[in-house]
C-alpha cells in the first residue's frame, strides 16, 4: 500500500477537500491487510509496523495541520481525518484475533531469532493492546472505544477553547493612567471611564504586570490571569481519562501515564517532587526575601502579594540587566545560527535550508531544513514554522510527521518533523527564555531526525515522555552555559557577547522561584490525575479545585508574603494548563530532565570532580536550579 510517494505535505493543494477521503482510503486498505495476518514473528512486527507507518504519516500530518493552518476549510477536513484514523486505531487495538496472533508470535520457537528491536516492538504493541482493553469483555471494549474518542474530541476542544478565550475581550479593566509609557499601545482596545480593557496573556497585559507601579492594575491583570474558565470541560476530561484507567487495570490515569516511565509510579513521583521541594526551600525563601526588601525600598512594607511578584522580578532582573542586554545578540537568525554550530561541531552534521517542493508548506512563512552528513546525505527534514497568526492553536510544539523506518525494498525512510513557535512578526530581539524553549523544542527535533530505528514505532520521541524528555533539556543548556551561547549570539551589527554579559548569565538570578513555579505546576498535574470525580462535572469543579489545595499542604513555606504560596506564585487554573490535556500525568518531566543535563555537562568538563561532587551534592545549585544524583537515589530509579 503507497500512500505517500513523497510528502503528505506536498499534496495539501490537491486534498484540501479529500482528507477524509485519503484517511478512509488507508483505513481500508489496512483493514484488508491486517485480515490476513501472519504468526511468524518477523513477518508479524513488519505488517504491524508498515500499517501503523501509513496510517500515522496520514494523522499526524492533519494533526499539524489541524492545528497550525490559516485556512477553515482545511482545519476542518483534517479534523475529520484525524478522527476517521483514530477511531480505526482503536478498533484494531482492541482486535482479539490480531491480539491473539501476537502472543503466539512472542510464545514461538522464532521469536528469539529476530532482532532485539523487533521483539521489543512487538512485545510493546502487544502490552499496548493489553493497555487498551484487549482483555475485556465485548461490551467493556465497545465502551473502552467510545471513552477513547470521548477523550480525543474533548482534548481538542478544551485546547479550542482557550484559544478562543485568550483571542477574545475577557480580561481586566486598568486605569488608563497606570500604564504609563504603555498607554500608546492601548489605542484600540475598549476604554471607558478613564480605563482600558486589557487582554489577558496580551504582551501589554505582561508589560503593565512587570512594570507598573500601580499595585491595583497589577492586581487587576493577575486575578484575571490566574481565574478560571469553564472548568467544566476539565473535570470531564478527568472522569473520562479516569474510567479509561480504570478499564485498563490502573488505579488513576496517573498510573496509567506512568507505567513505563522511569520514576514508574505516582508514589515514586511525590517522592521525587518532596525531595526537591525540599532542596529548593531556601533558596526560594532567600530570593523572596530579596524581593520583599526591593519592596519596602519603594515605600512599601506590605508583605509581598501574587501581583507584586512580576513587578519585583522586573525590577530586580533588571539591575544584572542580563536579559535586555543579551536580548540584543538573540536573533531568529543567531539562533538557526547557533542550531547549526552545535550540530556540525558536536555531530559533524551539516543543517541547511532546502527547496520545497510546489504546496508543500502550509504558509509562506514556514521554511524547511535539512539535515545531512559529511556525504550530504539527507538523514531527516525539519520544518520550521516560526511566527505568530490567526488560527494557530499552540504556542510552541513539535509534530512528528515521519519517522524512521527500513522499507520493504531496503531503503530509509527519512525522518520528517516541525517545530511551531509564535514569535511576533517583526520582533528581531529575542529574550533568553525564548531561546531556551527553542533550543528545547530543536532538542526533540533532532532526537526525531537522528534516529535510525529499522520500525517507526519506537522511533524519535515515540518513547516514554521522561525519556523522551531528556535531549530537548539537553539543548537547553546550549543557551543556559555562557560559553556555548557566546559561540553563536551575535548584535545586528555582528558584535559578539561580552565577557562581562557571560559571567551575569551565569548567575541566573531568581532561578529558585521559576524551579518552584515548575515543580508546583506537577503537583497540580499529579493531584488532578489520582482524584475521581464522582457526578455530573459541573457539580465536581469546587471539589476538584479543593483537592488541588489540600494537595499544596506539604508544598507550604512561612515567608514574607500574604496567602498561599500557591497564591503568591500565580499557577494557572487547570482550564488554563494545557499541559494537563497533552502531558497528563506527566509534567514532572520537566523538572526532573533538568538532573542528567547537568551531570552530562559536568562529567565531561571533570570526570573525577563530578564524581566526588554526586558524593555531596545537593539536588539544586544556584546556577541550573538542579544538579546532583539525590533525586535518582531517593526515588529508587
Amino acid at each position: 500500500m503507497t500512500l505517500l510517494p513523497n510528502t503528505y505535505l506536498a499534496q495539501f493543494q490537491s486534498l484540501r477537500p479529500d482528507f477524509p477521503a485519503l484517511a478512509g482510503d488507508a483505513v481500508r486498505a489496512s483493514r484488508e491487510r491486517l485480515g490476513v495476518s501472519s504468526q511468524e514473528p518477523l513477518e508479524l512486527v513488519e505488517l504491524l509496523d508498515g500499517v501503523s507507518n501509513e496510517l500515522c504519516q496520514i494523522a499526524d500530518a492533519a494533526e499539524l495541520v489541524r492545528n497550525v493552518h490559516p485556512e477553515e476549510a482545511y482545519v476542518q477536513q483534517a479534523s475529520a481525518a484525524v478522527q476517521e484514523v483514530a477511531n480505526f486505531m482503536s478498533e484494531v487495538n482492541l482486535d482479539s484475533d490480531l491480539y491473539n496472533s501476537m502472543k503466539v508470535a512472542e510464545s514461538s520457537e522464532h521469536f528469539g531469532n529476530i532482532s532485539l528491536e523487533a521483539q521489543t516492538v512487538l512485545h510493546h504493541m502487544r502490552v499496548s493492546m493489553e493497555h487498551e482493553g484487549i482483555h475485556l469483555p465485548e461490551d467493556a471494549k465497545e465502551q473502552c472505544i467510545q471513552l477513547l474518542d470521548a477523550e480525543q474530541q474533548l482534548s481538542f476542544k478544551i485546547l479550542e477553547r482557550q484559544e478562543r478565550s485568550e483571542a477574545s475581550a475577557s480580561g481586566a479593566w486598568v486605569p488608563l493612567s497606570s500604564l504609563g509609557a504603555l498607554s500608546a499601545h492601548a489605542r484600540g482596545l475598549p476604554q471607558k471611564n478613564d480605563e482600558v480593557l486589557l487582554p489577558r496573556h496580551s504582551a501589554l497585559a505582561d508589560q503593565v504586570l512587570k512594570t507598573s507601579p500601580s499595585a491595583e492594575a497589577r492586581r487587576r491583570i493577575h486575578e484575571a490571569v490566574t481565574g478560571g474558565d469553564a472548568e467544566e470541560g476539565m473535570v470531564s476530561l478527568l472522569a473520562v481519562r479516569q474510567h479509561l484507567a480504570k478499564l485498563r487495570g490502573y488505579e488513576s490515569w496517573a498510573h496509567y501515564a506512568q507505567r513505563d516511565s522511569l520514576l514508574q509510579s505516582p508514589q515514586h513521583v511525590e517522592h521525587f517532587l518532596e525531595a526537591a521541594w525540599h532542596r529548593l526551600r531556601p533558596g526560594l525563601l532567600a530570593e523572596l526575601q530579596i524581593l520583599a526588601e526591593e519592596k519596602s525600598s519603594l515605600g512599601d512594607p506590605s508583605k509581598l502579594e501574587g501581583w507584586d511578584l512580576p513587578f519585583l522580578l522586573h525590577r530586580c532582573k533588571q539591575k544584572h540587566q542580563t536579559a535586555d542586554q543579551i536580548s540584543q545578540y538573540l536573533t531568529y537568525e543567531s539562533l538557526l545560527n547557533g542550531v547549526r554550530l552545535i550540530l556540525s561541531r558536536l555531530l559533524g552534521l551539516e543543517f541547511t535550508q532546502e527547496e520545497p517542493a510546489p504546496g508543500e508548506l502550509w504558509h509562506p512563512s514556514v521554511q524547511k531544513f535539512g539535515l545531512r552528513d559529511d556525504n550530504n546525505n539527507l538523514l531527516g527534514v525539519l520544518y520550521l514554522d516560526p511566527f505568530q497568526r490567526a488560527g494557530k492553536k499552540v504556542q510552541s510544539a513539535q509534530f512528528t510527521l515521519q519517522g524512521s523506518k527500513v522499507l520493504s525494498d531496503g531503503t530509509r525512510q527519512t525522518p520528517k518533523t516541525s517545530l511551531v513557535y509564535a514569535l511576533p512578526q517583526g520582533v528581531h530581539n529575542l529574550t533568553p527564555s525564548f531561546a531556551l524553549t527553542f533550543m528545547h523544542e530543536i532538542g526533540h527535533a533532532v532526537h526525531s531526525l537522528l534516529s535510525e530505528t529499522h520500525f517507526q514505532h519506537l522511533s524519535g520521541t515515540r518513547g516514554t515522555i521522561d525519556f523522551v524528555e531528556f535531549p530537548s533539556h539537553l539543548f537547553e543548556h546550549f543557551v543556559s552555559d555562557p560559553e556555548c551561547l557566546a559561540s553563536y549570539a551575535v548584535s545586528g551589527a555582528g558584535k559578539s557577547l561580552p565577557l562581562e554579559l557571560q559571567r551575569a548569565h551565569r548567575q541566573r538570578p531568581f532561578s529558585q522561584i521559576e524551579a518552584v513555579q515548575q515543580l508546583l505546576y506537577a503537583v497540580v498535574d499529579q493531584a488532578f490525575y489520582t482524584y475521581h470525580p464522582v457526578g455530573k462535572p459541573e457539580a465536581q469543579v469546587a471539589a476538584v479545585q479543593q483537592h488541588l489545595r489540600d494537595s499544596f499542604s506539604k508544598f507550604e513555606l512561612d515567608g514574607p508574603f500574604n496567602g498561599s504560596l500557591v497564591e503568591l506564585l500565580g499557577l494557572a487554573s487547570p482550564s488554563r494548563f494545557d499541559h494537563l490535556v497533552h502531558y497528563g500525568g506527566s509534567y514532572y518531566c520537566y523538572l526532573f530532565n533538568r538532573v542528567p543535563p547537568c551531570n552530562i555537562r559536568r562529567k565531561v568538563q571533570d570526570a573525577t570532580a563530578q564524581y566526588q561532587e554526586l558524593q555531596e551534592s545537593t539536588v539544586f545549585d544556584q546556577e541550573w536550579g538542579m544538579a546532583g544524583a539525590g533525586a535518582f537515589s531517593t526515588c529508587h530509579v
